[in-house]
């Protein structure tokens, strides 16, 4: 699924008309705005504290009536602004309208692309497996928290992965969540989803050819917009247990998330002799923000990542 930063919107700007008075949208923002008394920069940082990604120029273009949001992610963020600037549920929404027309008129659909689910791995393969789930609300949840707890046997290779993450909904009726999981080898074996809590497995639809899982986790009903809910899975590893080929291990995200903490814990013993962080972009890349991760007494090495995304983040490592 691409994940643009929120603002990336078709221009619509017609040149025959002036910047203000003519749209009601860019109208009420600019209004609203004006009111609170606040600097773009400073309501980008309040849309940021949200785990919502605008940039200024997109607010500018918005309030300006020189761009409109149109996308899922740019609604979304209009929600917040409502919020924000306290003008009401609906304040700026309702007077956005139908979407206006960029080129040939097709359906607007909220169907999951392959861009960002996994590794690099060809689209087809992805998007065949997305088709098998329900994607349609994956975009409607923050990620305000993500843990990941991963498990080495003596040998580095992976045993299992506990992970928690902490979502909101940003509309009525979200669902489920989905998970996404790639061997980065195709014809590793993939790995068995475990202990649930506070959801249930769903749908899962999986490639073992090349390696790639995506499974549904239910909630136990439907959320009310702006409702919080935490849920924990496992993948274990059956031995012979995952290999770490180039000793890494890192989680992609197609949407940002708040704070992301990766903690690996290696058996006591085969300690590293020297443990790194690092970030890349989805398309991968040189890794960026490299630091050094000390190993602690307990055998245990950690990443953070506050405010982050799109991009990947891990830990990687050289044995003694």
């Amino acid at each position: 699924m691409p994940t643009p930063v929120v603002g990336q919107e078709s221009r619509v700007r017609d040149p025959r008309r002036d910047d203000a008075g003519d749209d009601p949208f860019a109208d009420a923002l600019r209004a609203a705005i004006r009111a609170k008394g606040l600097s773009l920069e400073r309501l980008q940082h309040k849309l940021r504290g949200r785990g919502v990604a605008v940039s200024i120029a997109a607010l500018s273009y918005w309030q300006s009536g020189r761009r409109r949001p149109e996308r899922p992610d740019s609604l979304t963020a209009v929600g917040h602004l409502e919020e924000i600037l306290e003008v009401g549920e609906g304040g700026l929404s309702t007077l956005l309208g139908p979407p206006r027309p960029r080129g040939k008129a097709r359906p607007r659909t909220r169907v999951a692309g392959p861009e960002g689910w996994v590794g690099e791995h060809d689209h087809a393969s992805i998007a065949e497996l997305l088709a098998d789930v329900d994607t349609s609300t994956d975009q409607d949840l923050t990620r305000l928290s993500l843990r990941d707890q991963v498990e080495l046997a003596m040998d580095g290779s992976t045993r299992r992965v506990r992970s928690r993450q902490v979502l909101r909904a940003e509309r009525a009726g979200v669902d489920r969540v989905l998970l996404g999981y790639d061997t980065r080898l195709p014809g590793d074996p993939l790995p068995v989803i475990g202990t649930l809590r506070s959801c249930r497995l769903g749908r899962v639809s999986a490639d073992p050819r090349n390696g790639l899982m995506v499974a549904e986790l239910l909630f136990d009903r439907p959320l009310r917009r702006g409702e919080r809910t935490a849920v924990e899975y496992e993948l274990i590893h059956v031995a012979p247990h995952h290999p770490t080929y180039d000793n890494t291990h890192s989680r992609r995200f197609r949407l940002p998330v708040r704070e992301y903490v990766l903690e690996v814990r290696y058996d006591s013993r085969c300690r590293p002799a020297r443990c790194e962080q690092f970030t890349t972009g989805l398309t991968g890349g040189e890794p960026t923000d490299v630091r050094e991760t000390p190993v602690d007494t307990w055998g245990y090495a950690y990443a953070v990542a506050l405010d982050f995304g799109p991009g990947v983040v891990g830990l990687r490592w050289e044995w003694a």
